[in-house]
């Protein structure tokens, strides 16, 4: 189907009349137009290059800003789209053809240009079989599927990609029209994760603390809000010392005995960062450990305590370390989270990709309830999610193997397997 056509089958629904299966059939559709209007703008922003070429008073991200009405920002993007698609022939046909976004593509050319130019022609030999995987993945799967094969191209488990991202990172300031001072950096994903954590305790600090009048309402942007206040308490000193930030890598024991990754290897360093396993093994090399046994679901059977070295981690196991604290506390503790961090990649909501570090740990059965802070009933979800299971009133069910139900009015609304599925990609 053309643009035409599928617009006028879409425009051929009634929406007041429609069920459940024909509002997801006008959904798809809908996915379909945009991936072709994506395709017809890519399109129109190639001819504005060049007529740029032609006429140099001419600037096709500030024609593109002023005829769509969206930012100068958000113009860029969508010409630097069109300009960098002809180095991917393949997905932009794809995208062409209404079977692929051009946020699909947009991840592609962004996998393509983190590898060298030598590197690059393989990438390009596997574009047929990357579609393919594309068309029945989203973007942030897709993502997750490209960072792999890059990976399998470097050859050396992403070392020289963070000796180029070390060499790129900065930090650079404005003053906006509205008189904001903004910030905008960039760092090697080494150095992000003492940042990210850092940051993160602030954040959490702040949040548990009173909240001042001129906070946001709207949960995200009071999200936002702490984490900006945040950020300035640790820039001018005035953030929490008790201890230093904890990060927490997530890495089997296999890999982390032979140093090398596997297809089946679990590392997770948070947050979509990705590190070699050297890299990781020297941060090994200061840290502290904490083990923790997980079954065939991904579930948590036993953790230990913290331990200076690799070689006290089966004597920790011996020991292990209770998880449940009923109603002596009401926040999960540093142990808690490290078991919910052993098990989950993300927010725990079916298809949401909040990296664990950004999320907040939910009561299933709220403490203002009587519910009890303990494993079983703690689960990680992201702000937009939390708020909705509080506005909506959905009903979250952990079966034994920590499989979640969601309930909306009685009726079951979405539903998912056991944690070890958030580890599959």
């Amino acid at each position: 189907m053309d643009l035409v056509a599928v617009a006028a089958a879409l425009d051929a629904l009634v929406v007041p009349d429609a069920d459940r299966a024909r509002s997801v059939h006008a959904l798809q559709l809908v996915a379909r137009l945009r991936c072709l209007v994506d395709a017809v703008e890519m399109r129109w922003n190639r001819r504005l290059e060049e007529l740029a070429r032609l006429d140099t008073s001419l600037n096709p991200e500030h024609v593109n800003a002023e005829a769509t009405g969206r930012s100068l920002r958000k113009a860029t993007d969508a010409v630097r789209r069109a300009s960098r698609a002809v180095t991917a022939p393949v997905v932009a046909d794809a995208v062409e053809d209404g079977c692929l976004s051009g946020e699909h593509l947009d991840a592609f050319v962004r996998a393509l240009h983190s590898l060298t130019k030598e590197q690059r022609p393989r990438l390009l030999e596997l574009q047929h079989e990357l579609v393919r995987v594309a068309q029945r993945s989203t973007v942030e799967d897709f993502t997750v599927r490209l960072r792999a094969v890059v990976r399998d191209i470097e050859g050396d488990d992403g070392r020289s990609r963070l000796e180029r991202q070390r060499r790129e990172r900065g930090v650079r300031t404005w003053t906006g029209k509205d008189g904001m001072w903004n910030l905008h950096g960039r760092f090697d994903p080494e150095s992000a994760l003492g940042l990210i954590e850092a940051l993160r305790r602030e954040t959490e600090r702040l949040f548990h603390g009173e909240h001042p009048a001129d906070a946001p309402a709207d949960p995200l942007l009071r999200q936002q809000w702490f984490q900006a206040q945040a950020l300035a308490n640790l820039m001018q000193g005035r953030g929490t010392r008790s201890s230093e930030p904890e990060f927490v890598i997530v890495m089997d024991h296999d890999t982390f005995a032979t140093g090398e990754r596997r297809p089946d290897s679990r590392v997770d360093c948070g947050c979509e960062l990705d590190l070699p396993i050297d890299a990781l093994l020297r941060l090994a090399q200061r840290a502290r450990f904490t083990p923790v046994i997980l079954d065939r679901d991904g579930r948590v059977v036993a953790q230990g305590s913290r331990v200076s070295s690799p070689d006290e981690l089966v004597a920790s196991l011996r020991d292990p370390v209770g998880l449940d604290r009923g109603r002596s506390r009401r926040h999960a503790d540093r142990a808690q989270r490290r078991a919910l961090r052993a098990m989950y990649r993300h927010c725990a909501i079916p298809g949401c990709r909040v990296p664990f570090q950004k999320c907040e740990i939910h009561h299933l059965v709220r403490w203002e309830d009587g519910g009890p802070t303990d494993l079983h009933n703690l689960l990680p979800v992201c702000a937009h999610h939390h708020d909705r299971i509080h506005a909506d009133g959905w009903l979250l069910e952990l079966a034994a193997d920590r499989s979640l139900t969601i309930r909306r009015q009685g009726v079951i609304a979405m539903a998912t397997g056991p944690p070890r599925e958030q580890w599959a990609a």
